[in-house]
Formats: C-alpha cells, structure tokens, sequence
C-alpha cells in the first residue's frame, strides 16, 4: 500500500502544480518566477514525504515481524517413570544470546541439555522471497516419582521483548511389569527380542452395542515400544453387514496407556460403519506387516565411535483381535411413517402459494436435517389430489461425514401440475425416526395445507342455449375438442336408413368396445402412477444406469473413493428399488435369498454379490484404472442378466 502511495506522488504533484500557477496568474505573477517557486518547495517537500513513507513502512514491517514471533513447548503427555523423554522449546525467531530462562525441573532429573539448533531457511515462490527462522533449545528429562506434574514456563527475549510458553501437564505412570510376555533377553536373536506386547494392532471402536442404521466410529492403530521403520502391507478385514465409509484423521503419533504401559500409537485408518442388520457382528482381524529396527549390544563387534551396537531390520506380522458388535433391532411400536431412520433430526417444508392458476406448475419442498443414517432415508410420502399430476421427486444432497455419523440435510422437492380448479386440502406431511439420544421414535410433520386452484379460462366453457342462442351472433368453434350442433338442413332419408344397417350396427359395437378398451388402459395407468411402489421397481434398472453412468464418469476422473461410492448405490439402490425392500434391511444373503425366489441363476447371484464385496474392499486399498474398468463392466453384465431373467 505505502508503494501504492508513492507511485501516486508524481500524478498529485502535477495537480497541485497547475493549481498553483493558475492562482499566481492571477496575482499578476510571471510563470516563469511561479515555476521557479514551486519547483524549490516541491522538491523539498517531496524529498520530506518520501522520507517520512520509508520510515513508517519500515516500522510497520519490523512491528508486523515482531508480532508474529511464536514461543512455544513440545512435551508427551504421558510418560512413563524411568523412560527418559525431550522437552522442546522453540521459537521462530533470533532470541537474544543467553537470554533463556528454563523452568525449573523440579520433579526431573536433567540428563541432557539444553542442547541449542538453528535453522535458517529462504524461498523464492512467483518471483518473491520469503525467508523464515527457527531456534530451538532442547533438554533430556528422567521422572523422579509417578503421578502429574507440571513443567513451568520459559521465557525468551528477542529484541529486548520477552516471550513466555505456556504451562505443560506431563502424567507418568508406573509401568507393570511383566506384561503378556515381555522381551527376550536370554537370547542374542533380534527376533526374539521383540517382545509380544512391545508392538502390536488393535480396532478400536467407539460403541460395541448399539441400534441398526445406527453409527461407531473404527479405528485401527499401532501401538508400539520400538521404532518402526515402515508399513510393508496391510490388509483390511471386510466389514460384512456394515455401511462403511472412510474418515479424514489426523496420523500425527501420539501417546497412550494400554494395560499399565506406555506406547506410541499411530492411527492407520480410520472408519465410520453402519450396521445394516441386527444381531452380534464379528468384525475380523486385519493383518499388517511391518519392519522394526532392533538394536542389539554385541561386545564382539566392538566400534571405537559407534560401541558394540548393532542395528537390525525385523519383518513382523501383526494382527488384530476380532471385534463383535451387537447390534440391536428398533424397539416395538414404531410409527407408520417409520422408515429405518436413526438420528437426531429436524424437519422443515416450505409450501407454494395458496392459490394457483389450473394447468400451473408448483412444488412442494420437504427437508430433512441434522446427524444420522442421512443416506439412508427415503423421501417421506405426500398425498396430493388424484387430479395433480405428479413428476419424479428431485433430492439435494448436503450432507458430509462426521466421526458421528453423516450430518447434514436432505431437500426433497415433490413438483405437481394442478389440472382441475377447486379447493383442495393437502394433508400434514409426516417423517419419524429413532433417536438415538432418548431411545425413543420421534414423529415431525407439517401442517394441513389448503390450496385454491381457480379456473385459468381454459377447462370450463360456456354453451349457449336455444333461449339465448340469439344473444351470441354466428357460431364459432370456442374450442379444439367442442363443436355445436349442426343447425343446417336435415340429414336426408338415405342417411336415416343407415341407422338400421348392420353397418351401422359394427360401427357402434367398434365404437363401444373401443371405449372399453381405453377405459381399462387409462384406468391401469392411473393406478400405476399412483402406486409409487410399483413405479420404483418399474424403473429401478433405469435409476441404476443412472448412477453406474456417475461412476463411469468418476473412473475416467480417477476419483477412486467416488467411484465405487457410487458403485455401492448403484447396487443397493438396484435391489432395493426392484424388490421394494428397504436398504437398511438389504444384506448379501437377503439379496440371495431374494434373486433366487425370482429364478435368477445363483451364479448371476454370486456375481451381483461379488461386484459388491469387491467394491467394498476396494474402497481401502490401492486400485488401479483397470480394476475399476472390471469392476463397472461385471456390474452392468449382471444387472443385465437379473433383468432378463426377472422379466421373464
């Protein structure tokens, strides 16, 4: 900005220099004594503001710089007594030399420090430098006693202002020993020396018991005591009878206590699952396999700067125990409007205008919001006249994964043509759920709406009679579909014969039969448009190819998760909509179970299901552009071969 401002300088002063030669011309003074004037004080007074512009810029960059300094401490927050750990005080800028003061290490012994690093670093990113400092003043510290003790402030000066870090809260623990089968040391092997609880994998999660639909957050994490050097490969266990979706986490390591010791642990993945069925589910074990640096004293090989310390790199399989979760199913009495929702939800409509034009379109929009089984809900049914024609309900979702499960909102918009005028009364709209808080069924609704559709000029008409047929003038056609009477001559005596003729009699039996026949056929249509069970599974191969044609856009974007996301809804959204059963209630033995009463072979059964296994496996772990081509080409061939074979 102040660069800004001293570029405009030169454009000010030229208006302020023609401004002040128009002023003494009219003192009567020459120009050139005027120029001469102004040129004298106008290099003076610029020379004092650019001056005066330097200075401020260069104390709003010092201010600027001196006030983003950061003073801060790196401690665990557990430890365990008599393992030695680092404190670390850092500050990112150059503090004045001894200006230091530590806390005092009361309840530590000080092994080591402080031991001082520095670190200087310049970047050049788009033709600008940017430059950045770092000090860093480290101690060793070995736990006198168990229990929480509190590591004091440091205080720093830069530039004669001193800077403090906060208080730090380090708990240690007294470790048990002996636990589970510790380290080998009878032994020189660097196998053996790791011990069975030094290094281990476990699935944490958040809830053993819950509801069905209802959400647990998983974790798998690393726990160990020695140093790993990396992961060689991990192996998911497949999460049958769940909904899972992957979560963002944050893999930094940290520290925990497990059975009286005190480990580095490392969050692996992390899940959000959804059990689709009740009843106890084992999650199984997940396999990694990991290298792990082991340091073996050896008086043999004794090194003058190194010692006798050996390093070796171990490969070690680890294994996770079996989770079970028991899932329960909803409590009796649910309400009628109940539809596998679980949650904590809101519900909020917004309706169109209380009056209408006929043969006007409008809409109604439902939406649903809050933290739940969002993905599972189904749009809540609305009864709207029999003289509405009704579309497809449009959803917009606006929802995103939470460690509590998807939270969010759904907007369901119902659009309809009002065809007939009238007054109408659209009945309160009802969406229940399970809410996981009371442990109870919740009921929102809305309430009743009137809607007024008033005649647009075009469904009724006037017919003049033959008391005021006079009054109308000439005949004319009022519409497409409605002609008068013929008023010219008689029909003639051969056209009256007609009537008699067996003709005559065909004519009236095609013409009756006709209108039967199209009676039943407008009759059937609108009882299907009415059944929307019916229609769902009517179209449910279409609303597949929809979404198979996401995924297939997805797969040429290389958006992996995505794809077989939608992959996932492409198959249980084919299911549910083609047999009408909910996807809360579907699991692979029920699609079994239902795809062999409809006579579908059990191979394409096998198959449906194995699209859906591998899809479900390949969502954690790494994939590549051709396995996805697979995966989307079985997927459409099998639910080709189920619709051959259900039509039939």
């Amino acid at each position: 900005m102040l660069l800004s401002i001293i570029r405009v300088l030169p454009f000010v002063s030229y208006v302020s220099y023609v401004t002040y030669i128009s002023f003494c011309s009219l003192c009567n003074k020459t120009l050139s004594e005027a120029f001469d004037k102004y040129r004298r004080k106008s290099k003076f007074y610029m020379m004092r503001i650019r001056h005066f512009l330097l200075v401020l810029s260069a104390l709003m960059i010092s201010w600027a710089a001196v006030a983003q300094v950061s003073f801060t401490v790196d401690a665990p927050a557990l430890t365990a007594l008599g393992q030695p750990f680092r404190v670390a005080f850092a500050i990112d800028a150059e503090p004045e030399n001894g200006s230091l003061v530590a806390p005092d290490f009361k309840d530590f012994d000080i092994l080591a420090g402080p031991s001082v690093s520095r670190g200087h670093s310049v970047q050049f990113i788009n033709g600008k430098q940017s430059s950045s400092f770092n000090c860093t003043y480290t101690y060793v510290l070995m736990p006198r006693e168990s229990g929480t003790f509190t590591i004091g402030s440091a205080s720093v000066k830069v530039d004669g202002k001193t800077y403090t870090t906060k208080p730090q809260l380090v708990e240690v623990i007294a470790e048990k020993q002996g636990a589970s089968g510790g380290t080998d040391t009878t032994t020189t092997t660097p196998e053996n020396r790791i011990g069975k609880d030094d290094i281990f994998l476990r699935l944490k999660v958040s809830s053993s018991e819950l509801y069905k639909g209802e959400s647990l957050r998983a974790s798998l994490v690393l726990y160990t005591r020695v140093t790993v050097e990396n992961i060689e490969s991990l192996t998911m266990p497949p999460f049958d009878g769940f909904w899972s979706q992957e979560l963002t986490f944050d893999n930094s390591p940290s520290r925990e206590e497990f059975k009286g010791r005190v480990y580095e642990t490392y969050k692996i993945t992390e899940l959000l699952l959804s059990p689709q069925e009740s009843g106890k589910i084992v999650i199984p074990e997940a396999v990694m396999n990991v290298g792990v640096q082991v340091v073996v004293q050896e008086k043999r090989h004794y090194d003058p700067i190194f010692g006798g310390r050996q390093v070796y790199r171990v490969s070690r399989e680890l294994k996770s125990a079996p989770v079970t979760i028991n899932v329960k199913e909803f409590p009796a009495g649910a309400p009628q409007s109940f539809n596998g929702a679980v949650g904590n939800f809101s519900l909020r409509s917004t309706m169109p205008e209380a009056e209408i034009d006929a043969n006007s379109a409008d809409q109604i929009e439902i939406t649903i919001a809050g933290t739940g089984n969002l993905k599972f809900i189904t749009a809540p049914r609305i009864a709207l006249p029999e003289s509405f024609e009704v579309y497809d309900t449009k959803v917009v979702d606006n929802c995103k994964l939470t460690p509590t499960g998807t939270s969010g909102s759904l907007t369901y918009t119902y659009p309809f043509v009002a065809r007939s005028a009238g007054t109408f009364t659209i009945p309160r709209i009802e969406f229940s759920f399970f809410n996981t808080e009371t442990k109870a069924y919740e009921t929102l609704a809305t309430e009743p709406f009137t809607l007024v559709v008033k005649d647009d000029g075009s469904t009724t008409a006037t017919v003049p009679t033959a008391s005021n047929y006079s009054n109308y003038g000439p005949m004319r056609q009022l519409d497409r579909d409605i002609r008068f009477i013929h008023t010219g001559a008689l029909p003639s005596k051969a056209a009256a014969a007609f009537i008699l003729t067996p003709l005559y009699w065909l004519v009236i039996v095609l013409i009756v039969a006709l209108f039967i026949l199209v009676f039943v056929v407008l009759r059937k249509r609108i009882r299907e448009r009415n059944n929307t069970v019916a229609r769902r599974m009517r179209h449910a191969d279409k609303i597949a190819v929809q979404r198979l044609r996401m995924a297939e856009r997805y797969m040429v974007e290389q958006n992996r998760h995505a794809f077989y996301e939608e992959m996932l809804r492409a198959m249980w959204g084919y299911i549910s909509d083609k047999f009408n059963i909910p996807v809360s209630n579907l699991t692979k033995e029920k699609i079994r179970e239902e795809l062999y009463r409809r006579n579908v072979a059990e191979a394409t059964a096998e198959q449906f299901c194995e699209v859906i296994s591998r899809s479900e496996e390949a969502q954690y772990a790494p994939s590549t552009t051709g396995e996805m081509d697979e995966i989307y080409a079985e997927a459409v061939e099998v639910i080709s071969k189920i619709e051959s074979a259900v039509k039939k």
